[in-house]
C-alpha cells in the first residue's frame, strides 16, 4: 500500500493506493472540488508525492483511468527516487520469462566462458529496433551489472530490457511495457507473465520506478531449458514489430491473445470461445475473401486451415473434416444455450481439441505476422 498526496489547487489532497485504486480523503473542501472536477473523468494526470518508510516525499506522476467520486482508478504511475528531479529518458523492464526467452543463462554462461567479467560491466546481447506509434525504437537485452552505480545497482537483477523513449510521457511508458508483456506471453502461450521491476533511468542512472497491474512481486517458475534451440533473432523483431502495431485496448492489425489462459482457465468452456474469436480474426486477416462469404461457414474455416498444417493432424486418426466439425458443433451448443458447460476438464477429447486449437492459432498468427511455413514448423518450444 502507498501513501501520499496529490497536489490540488495550491493544497494537498492526501491518498492511499491498494491494487491500483486511489482513495483521496479530507475533511476541507478541497476535495469537493477536485470531486467535482474529475468525478466520471478519464485518462488523466496527476502529480503528488509519496511517503515510504521515512518522512521525506518522494515526487509522483499518476495516470487515472477514471475516476468516480473520491476513488481515482489507475492505469500506472512513477515514483521518483529520493532527491531526484522529475524526468527520465530510458525505461528498464525485468521479466524472468523474457529472460528465458532471451536466453539469459545461455548467454550468462557463453560470455563467463569466454573470460568477461559481468560484475564490472553489462553487456548487449541483442539489439533490436521496432515501430511503435509511429516512432522508432530500440530495444536492447543487457546482461550483467554496472559498477559505477554502487549500492544502487540491483543485485538480484537477471537481465534487462532497456528501451530509450521518444516522448518522454507516462503514456509512452505504459505502451512498451504492455507490447513487452504481450510479447512474453505469445512466446510463452501463457496469460500470466508480469514483470519483476520497471526501472525509469536518466542519463545512465536510476532516478525512479514504473507502476502498473503487469508488475507482480509474486515468484514465477521460469522454463530455460525450452529455449535452448531458439532463434532470437529471426522470430523477435519480427513478433515485436506486430504487436507493437496495436498498443491499446483493440487490435486491429496485430496477432490477436485474448484466447490464452493460465494453468486454472486452460480448459473452460470461455476460454475455448475465446479462441473460436481469436481464430475468425486471424482468419479475416489471412483469407478476407472466404471469411466473408457467408457460404463458408466456420467449418468450412477450420477445415481450410488444418489443411494448410496437415502436421498438425499427422499423429491422429481424425481428418480436417472430422475435427472442424467436432469444434463447430461444440461452438453451436455453447452459443445458442443447447448446453452449459462449467468446464472441459473431465473431458479429454474436448481438452484435445482445445490443445490443437491453440496450435492452430499460434501457426495462424505467425503466418500473419510473416513467417514462412519452413519458419512455422521450426517455431518449436517445448
Amino acid at each position: 500500500m502507498d501513501k501520499g498526496f496529490v497536489f490540488f489547487r495550491g493544497g494537498k489532497i492526501p491518498f492511499v493506493i491498494e491494487n491500483y485504486r486511489m482513495e483521496l480523503f479530507t475533511d476541507n473542501r478541497l476535495l469537493k472540488d477536485f470531486t467535482k472536477k474529475y468525478n466520471f473523468k478519464s485518462n488523466y494526470i496527476l502529480k503528488g508525492q509519496c511517503f515510504g518508510s521515512g518522512f521525506q516525499g518522494q515526487n509522483a506522476l499518476f495516470l487515472v483511468e477514471k475516476s468516480i467520486g473520491n476513488i481515482c482508478y489507475l492505469c500506472c504511475y512513477i515514483i521518483n527516487m529520493l532527491n531526484v528531479e522529475s524526468g527520465y529518458d530510458t525505461i528498464g523492464l525485468q521479466s524472468m520469462f523474457l529472460d528465458d526467452v532471451f536466453k539469459y543463462k545461455y548467454n550468462y554462461l557463453d560470455m563467463v566462458r569466454a573470460g568477461i567479467n559481468l560484475e564490472v560491466e553489462p553487456k548487449d546481447v541483442y539489439n533490436i529496433p521496432f515501430l511503435m506509434n509511429g516512432r522508432q525504437y530500440e530495444l536492447s537485452y543487457r546482461i550483467g551489472h554496472n559498477n559505477h552505480l554502487g549500492l544502487l545497482e540491483d543485485f538480484d537483477k537477471k537481465g534487462e530490457l532497456l528501451i530509450p523513449l521518444k516522448t518522454y510521457k507516462i503514456q509512452e511508458c505504459y505502451d512498451i511495457s504492455t507490447v513487452l508483456y504481450r510479447l512474453a506471453m505469445f512466446i510463452t502461450s501463457h496469460a500470466e507473465v508480469p514483470f519483476k521491476r520497471i526501472t525509469l533511468y536518466k542519463n545512465g542512472g536510476k532516478v525512479g520506478w514504473f507502476y502498473c497491474s503487469l508488475v507482480s512481486e509474486k515468484n514465477s517458475i521460469g522454463n530455460a531449458v525450452s529455449f535452448y534451440e531458439f532463434d532470437v533473432m529471426n522470430y523477435i523483431p519480427k513478433i515485436l514489430n506486430n504487436l507493437a502495431l496495436d498498443s491499446g485496448n483493440r487490435i486491429t492489425k496485430s496477432v490477436p491473445l485474448g484466447h490464452l489462459g493460465n494453468f486454472d482457465t486452460l480448459f473452460s468452456p470461455q476460454r475455448f470461445m475465446e479462441q473460436i474469436v481469436a481464430f475468425e480474426y486471424l482468419f479475416d486477416k489471412l483469407e478476407h475473401k472466404k471469411a466473408q462469404d457467408s457460404k463458408f461457414p466456420l467449418k468450412s474455416e477450420l477445415k481450410f486451415m488444418f489443411d494448410e498444417f496437415p502436421e498438425l493432424l499427422s499423429s491422429h486418426k481424425l481428418s480436417s473434416d472430422m475435427i472442424s466439425e467436432r469444434i463447430k458443433e461444440i461452438r453451436r451448443t455453447i452459443a445458442h444455450g443447447y448446453a452449459y458447460y462449467y468446464d472441459f476438464k473431465n473431458d479429454s477429447n474436448t481438452q484435445y481439441l482445445v490443445l490443437l486449437l491453440d496450435k492452430l492459432i499460434r501457426n495462424m498468427s505467425l503466418l500473419w505476422i510473416g513467417f514462412s511455413k519452413e519458419d512455422i514448423t521450426n517455431f518449436v518450444i517445448i
